[in-house]
């Protein structure tokens, strides 16, 4: 079951996040990358609770009775800023219905008008996001440590 992320369960899909990262992603990172996705995740937790209360941020977590196996998140209407999904969960669709869930979302917020969805994917999900139609807008970067490929989808 997918449903929206309250503040109730807000620090177990922190939680799911900082786990995947650290199993999947983390190794290609250095230090100061692997810092600022946990201070990104531990410091904005207040405040992330409070852009979900707002609208600014959306999460939703993919249920397995009531522990979160899955989750996804976007902010500034059409940028998805996370998704992960437990190592035991892949490759069973859980990430493919959680996005899903949020272009529906998404053309809810336009609709009948073609938009754009962005992501700045880790390399580790690159594929991932390919497979659901992304391009490649520029190769990899670093920011403050953190390795991502920026990529878009336009939806008509």
């Amino acid at each position: 079951m997918i449903k929206k992320i309250d503040n109730s369960d807000l620090a177990a899909a922190v939680d799911l996040a900082n786990q995947v990262f650290h199993e999947f992603i983390a190794d290609g990172y250095t230090d100061e990358g692997r810092q600022t996705f946990t201070d990104y995740l531990d410091y904005k937790l207040e405040e992330m609770a409070e852009d979900l209360s707002t609208g600014h941020k959306k999460l939703w977590g993919f249920y397995e009775g009531d522990q979160i196996v899955g989750v996804i998140g976007t902010r500034d209407r059409f940028h998805v800023s996370l998704m992960f999904v437990d190592k035991n969960h892949h490759h069973q669709g859980i990430a493919r219905a959680l996005f899903n869930t949020v272009l529906a979302d998404f053309e809810c917020q336009q609709p009948g008008k073609p938009f754009v969805m962005t992501v700045n994917s880790s390399p580790y999900a690159v594929e991932v996001y390919r497979r659901f139609g992304f391009v490649d807008t520029a190769g990899e970067q670093i920011n403050k440590g953190i390795r991502f490929v920026p990529m878009k989808l336009t939806v008509s």
